[in-house]
């Protein structure tokens, strides 16, 4: 890669910061779309507007009723109640329409547009070069986080939170324009005060912007930690690492839980200064008194004008804090829109550049100098010649880190010389078509990446229009048909995650399979049978040299027996080519690189012997400990099993429910005492507020000037009081609730974490159990807790409050009346109730949907070299896309279920209001109440009303809170099938722990079968005894249970019938913790966690010296390259 191209790689960090705003967020809505948005916003609009109209009806009963007592028609008044009343009704119908519109709409466009989101971020992530993916800039965590949780963000303001803020907003807004028709006077003065409450809201928005950016970078990094760990469980519990994973993920919560409490204040200071409203209400109720006693306006007209304001202002005051959630998508679509809008310096599907009539395959690098992005000061290749005549095979050979595969990856243009030309039939790559280029070749790899989908799918990623003949003949060529037919559901048979239901040979043959497929003119190996048996090697070696004829071969080798046949070997060392020649040419040279590494070679090499299922050998002894070494396997099929895989013994647990969820916030009852009574304390606010409003309305009609003065004097005192108690009780409630919130979300994710790390390894072989999907629930679910108690906790507490206090207040202003309006009030519950239920049942299964589909997306983003390399971006966008179907129909019923439920609690709400003013009215009429008390009662319980609805609103967010603590608790609730987790057992593991271990490996007449694949005998009657201090090689057919052994007697997995012993003891009644830190394991897939060589060297051993490490480190050969 040239030096410009890194500067423009090192610039895209940097690149387009701007602010996203929502609109952006629209960029995919095509007409369907913006139809929907249409409609859906004018019945947000008409839902808002619809709170303002009955002010109209309002103000005429209000006229009638305080100038009423004078005048003697009192049928002219209860005409006047009922024609209101039945304009309530009818307007009742108009907002089920509006509302209907408003919930189906917007939550079907956001699904649809989201749906594209996700398609095209995928998209775009697969295009990027290969040191896109290899630098900082985008982990593989935070492309994982940003697919899943940052969709469903977006999704989730885009469905629920801007309709919301829209009808708030038209409340808000029709609010001013009905005032100022009521009292234009009025209107004026109030106006630039009620913009004064804005000022907090924009403040803490951009607060919050701030403190969401840092709190999600904190979270990715904690994210990348589990991300890393579940996905290579066998290598966490194989160094009983699980105790680290944990310490390292919790201190790295610690951050994102002071982020939190920080986000408390901030919201508890926006909210609670909302309550300057109650101030400015006591001076309109001052200059209101003043133009009813000096400038004629009528009582009714200030009261209708006074009540516009005080809607507009609750309005603007829910309408707030959504700011908070526009701010996190406007976050989460800056780092979406930032991948999907980032141009790739290599674009694997551009059409553009030079295409060959013919192609005859050769290759030539000449003078190239590479160094990778991610490593600058690192040059890998320096001055590097080679020429690959067309039609010949070429082995690189070398030192590990010699720049081998480098050469191969320059070849497929993954990365770009930064000096030098590396040319095909004489043509610069980088003038012709890449994604021509890369269909001309094909690639089999050390790192042989399968996608959790059948065999078939796997082969055809080669050629994605290959017909069953072609895959079977590709499979028989490379050795794989075999023991693919012997599978339950043959070439069908899944994989799952990463090819982890197969064996490392397996997975190598269906690779080199899907590389054959292709049918390449040039053929690329790099370590191609690094993971097979002896005799495999020979059967698929012989496949490969058959492939190879007639095409120009690349080949990459460590094992120099593979290579003997090739035309060239050029030896790789520094950078460079120090020696080329053919085997005999080379083998001759004395003192010669090639010879020196043959001879080293031949030191280390021994006979394969064939073994049968029960294994005799004679051991010799290496050193002090007892090794067992093998390929990695996985089942040879026997006939059907006989045995039954039984399920976990149910254990008895409380069924999951938020009081339980509650329990685990039992060490924060000090916060959750003071939050809660800073509820109660500001949900009394309301009702005071609405009584106080209610008599300084009254104090309108009053008969002489002094007594108007004194009491309006006397209700402005109070409302200017109550803003105090605002701003001081929400900074309180947010606050306290915050700290349980973050805290309860901490403490949930550290407690899924160590069950999920005392799980047997079997119970990650399931789909649903993937390292994407338990990324995903850990973040998500754990997230939607945290929204529950921090934030709906308190809202319940409050709206408790608020009902409660307002019932009270109304029933001693006018009992009967308040009888009515509360009886009424349970029906609109009901229906938000129900629309709780409902979308607790479609939210839980739309996540279930959803997840299937993120777990393509993961597998893409790991194996985005195969992608890349076999032009497969075009069926993983086809899967992914299918995946997606089972989601949109979750979110189709979402959508109905939405319309409905918000149009039908609309209704039932101005129905209501139709019965209470009639039977207002004719109370009045009756003589039974006052005028005055009519409408205090009125007031209070529709405040009351209001909040209800405001809860009611949430009820979607308490379906995905109830669905989330449900799936926590399941998780928590579950008993590993293999006893020991010292995180269940306060810190010490169950079992015994032997004195002294001698290391005598004994088994007996063992029976096994994954767990996955019961029906399928790995090993029967399998016998098997390593003696202290011995050696002991395992050695067969790929898939005839050699690593299987390996992973019993590391526990990963109990033996069906008979068993598996150390120094006489059954290891089942080990402590398994203590018994793996006497073992070690080096498997053919090496993980490298990220963080420097010493923290690998030292994983699962942190308290090692440093003379430790390096001696371990000389040991493994690597001390040289390391230093």
């Amino acid at each position: 890669m040239s030096s410009p191209e890194k500067n423009e790689l090192g610039k895209e960090v940097t690149r387009r910061k701007e602010k996203v705003s929502v609109a952006v967020l629209f960029r995919y809505a095509d007409w369907v779309d913006i139809l929907l948005m249409f409609l859906g916003t004018m019945g947000a609009i008409g839902d808002g507007m619809s709170t303002n109209c009955l002010l109209v009806f309002a103000s005429r009963i209000m006229n009638s009723l305080g100038y009423g007592k004078t005048q003697q028609n009192r049928g002219k008044f209860m005409d006047e109640v009922e024609m209101c009343s039945l304009s309530f009704v009818y307007l009742g119908l108009a907002v089920m329409v509006v509302a209907f519109m408003e919930g189906y709409c917007w939550s079907k466009t956001s699904e649809r547009q989201v749906r594209k989101i996700r398609y095209k971020y995928l998209e775009a992530v697969l295009r990027q070069e290969v040191g896109f993916f290899d630098s900082q800039e985008a982990t593989t965590s935070e492309i994982i986080n940003s697919i899943s949780k940052d969709t469903s963000l977006i999704q989730e303001v885009l469905s629920e939170k801007v309709p919301i803020f829209l009808m708030h907003s038209s409340v808000f807004l029709s609010g001013l324009g009905f005032a100022t028709y009521f009292s234009w006077r009025l209107s004026l003065v109030a106006f630039p005060a009620l913009l004064l409450l804005i000022i907090p809201g924009l403040i803490y928005g951009k607060y919050l912007l701030y403190l969401s950016k840092k709190s999600y970078k904190e979270y990715s990094k904690a994210n990348a930690i589990i991300e890393q760990a579940l996905s290579s469980i066998k290598t966490v519990y194989s160094f009983t690492a699980e105790r680290i994973i944990v310490e390292k993920y919790s201190s790295t919560l610690d951050k994102t839980t002071r982020l939190g409490m920080k986000q408390g204040i901030a919201k508890g200071l926006a909210v609670g200064s909302t309550g300057l409203s109650f101030t400015i209400w006591a001076f309109l109720a001052w200059y209101g008194s003043r133009l009813v006693m000096y400038k004629g306006e009528s009582g009714g007209r200030i009261y209708a004008a006074g009540i516009s304001f005080i809607l507009s202002g609750l309005s603007l005051g829910m309408a707030l804090p959504d700011l908070k959630y526009f701010t996190e998508a406007s976050v989460a679509a800056t780092r979406i829109f930032d991948r999907i809008n980032r141009v790739p310096l290599i674009d694997g599907e551009d059409t553009k550049g030079v295409v060959l009539d013919k192609i005859r395959g050769e290759l030539e690098f000449e003078h190239v100098k590479f160094t990778y992005p991610s490593r600058p000061d690192s040059v890998v290749l320096k001055d590097f010649n080679l020429k690959v005549e067309a039609g010949k095979t070429v082995a690189l050979v070398g030192a590990s880190g010699s720049g081998k595969s480098t050469a191969i990856a320059l070849v497929q243009r993954f990365y770009d010389a930064d000096e030098g030309e590396v040319r095909l039939d004489g043509v610069d790559i980088k003038s012709l078509q890449l994604k021509w280029i890369r269909g001309k070749m094909g690639l089999v790899s050390q790192e042989h990446a399968l996608f959790g989908t059948s065999i078939k799918e796997n082969i055809m990623f080669g050629k994605l229009d290959a017909t069953m003949e072609e895959v079977t003949a590709a499979a028989m060529l490379a050795n794989a048909h075999n023991f693919i037919r012997q599978l339950p559901e043959g070439y069908e048979t899944k994989v799952g995650e990463r090819g982890a239901l197969l064996s490392g040979g397996q997975k190598q043959r269906i690779a080199i399979a899907r590389a054959i497929i292709k049918n390449p003119a040039i053929l690329l190996l790099d370590e191609a049978t690094s993971a097979l048996d002896s005799e495999s090697e020979s059967l698929v070696q012989n496949a490969l040299d058959q492939a190879s004829m007639g095409r120009t071969t690349l080949v990459v080798a460590h094992k120099l027996s593979t290579v003997r046949n090739a035309d060239l070997i050029a030896v790789v060392g520094g950078g460079c080519i120090i020696e080329i020649g053919s085997h005999n040419d080379l083998i001759n040279r004395q003192n010669g690189h090639y010879a020196k590494l043959a001879k080293l070679q031949r030191q280390f090499s021994c006979d394969d012997q064939e073994q049968s299922s029960e294994v005799r050998v004679s051991s010799v002894a290496r050193s002090s400990a007892s090794r067992l070494s093998t390929a990695r396997s996985s089942p040879l099929v026997f006939p059907k099993s006989p045995l039954s895989v039984d399920d976990p013994p149910p254990i008895s647990h409380p069924p999951p429910s938020f009081f339980r969820l509650l329990s685990l916030n039992a060490s924060e009852w000090k916060h959750g005492l003071i939050g809660s009574l800073s509820a109660i304390a500001f949900g009394a606010v309301q009702p005071v507020y609405a009584l106080t409003i209610g008599g300084m309305i009254a104090a309108f009609f009053a008969q002489s000037h002094e007594e108007m003065r004194a009491r309006i004097r006397t209700y402005s005192l109070i409302l200017s009081s109550l803003t105090l108690v605002s701003l001081t009780m929400n900074l309180l409630q947010h606050y306290n609730f915050a700290y349980m919130g973050e805290k309860l979300t901490k403490r949930i994710r550290l407690r899924m974490l160590e069950q999920i790390l005392s799980f047997e390894t079997a119970w990650f072989d399931e789909d649903q159990n993937t390292s994407g999907a338990l990324c995903s629930r850990l973040s998500n679910e754990a997230s939607m807790v945290k929204s529950l108690v921090a934030d709906r906790v308190s809202l319940i507490v409050q709206t408790t409050s608020a009902v409660s206090i307002a019932m009270i207040m109304g029933l001693v202003v006018a009992w009967k009346l308040a009888l009515v309006m509360i009886a009424v009030q349970p029906l609109t519950i009901l229906c938000f109730y129900t629309r709780k239920v409902l979308l607790s049942s479609i939210s839980t299964n739309f996540v279930k949907a959803q997840n299937q589909s993120t777990q393509i997306a993961v597998e893409a983003v790991y194996n985005h070299r195969i992608v890349t390399s076999f032009g497969s971006m075009g069926k993983v966008l086809q899967l992914f896309e299918e995946a997606q179907e089972e989601p949109r129909k979750e979110a189709q019923k979402k959508s109905w279920l939405a319309g409905i439920g918000i149009g039908s609690a609309q209704c039932l709400t101005f129905m209501s209001w139709a019965l209470d003013f009639w039977y207002g009215g004719t109370l009045v009429e009756q003589g039974v109440i006052s005028a005055g008390d009519v409408f205090k009662t009125f007031f209070i319980l529709v405040s009351t009303g209001k909040v209800i609805a405001e809860a009611g609103s949430m009820t979607s967010d308490l379906a995905k809170g109830a669905a989330a603590v449900a799936s926590v608790f399941k998780i928590l609730d579950r008993q590993s099938l293999i006893q020991g987790s010292y995180f269940n057992d306060g810190g010490d593991s169950r079992g015994t722990k032997l004195e002294k271990i001698s290391g005598r490996i004994e088994m007996k007449k063992v029976d096994f079968a994954y767990p996955s694949r019961p029906e399928c005998l790995v090993l029967r009657q399998f016998c098997l005894e390593v003696k202290p201090g011995m050696s002991v090689g395992l050695v067969g057919r790929s898939g005839c249970g050699k690593s299987t052994v390996i992973g019993l007697i590391q526990r990963f997995y109990d033996v069906e019938r008979g068993s598996v012993k150390v120094d006489g003891v059954d290891i089942r009644e080990l402590d398994i913790h203590w018994y793996r830190r006497h073992t070690a394991l080096v498997s053919q897939e090496p993980v490298i966690y990220s963080g420097t060589i010493r923290d690998n060297i030292v994983f699962g051993k942190l308290d090692a010296p440093e003379n430790e490490v390096v001696e371990a480190a000389r040991a493994a050969n690597a001390h040289e390259f390391i230093s």
